[in-house]
């Protein structure tokens, strides 16, 4: 049995924690919980998404992120539409305080980026991201 230490999984964990160590500073500043900013970020990203691919991209099982969902709607940082082919499906959309936090927090987390790439080493950095890329894309397989 592979040992504990190098329990792929555990690893996994673990390096999220130490990667996300460089993040939370920036989020917690602008009261942003990881999760959240998960979702502003992949609406940010792709625009409107239905429910379903939005629990998919965020990795965020569906009843949590209804929760996120409805907190992030309070705020004032995304709408819900209904689908206009399916009655039973709805679009989340960002508005325009999501698109302006985006703005002023680009330069903070591209800093964040950086200063993990220069801990780890820039080859290091695209090494791993290859790699990590390459076991996602194990689950299409």
């Amino acid at each position: 049995m592979t040992k504990y230490e190098n329990s792929l999984p555990i690893q996994l964990i673990k390096a999220r924690d130490v990667a996300m160590q460089y993040f939370r500073p920036v989020l917690a500043e602008n009261e942003l919980t990881e999760q959240q900013w998960r979702v502003l970020r992949v609406l940010e990203s792709k625009g409107p998404t239905d429910f379903s691919t939005l629990s998919h991209e965020t990795c965020i099982l569906s009843p949590s992120l209804t929760g996120i969902i409805s907190r992030l709607e309070k705020q004032g940082f995304v709408t819900k539409q209904k689908s206009p082919h399916d009655g039973r499906q709805f679009y989340i959309h960002i508005t325009d305080k999501t698109q302006a936090l985006v703005e002023q927090l680009r330069p903070q987390i591209e800093q964040q980026y950086t200063a993990l790439k220069k801990a780890l080493g820039e080859d290091k950095y695209q090494q791993l991201s290859q790699l990590l890329t390459e076991l996602i894309e194990l689950q299409a397989k």
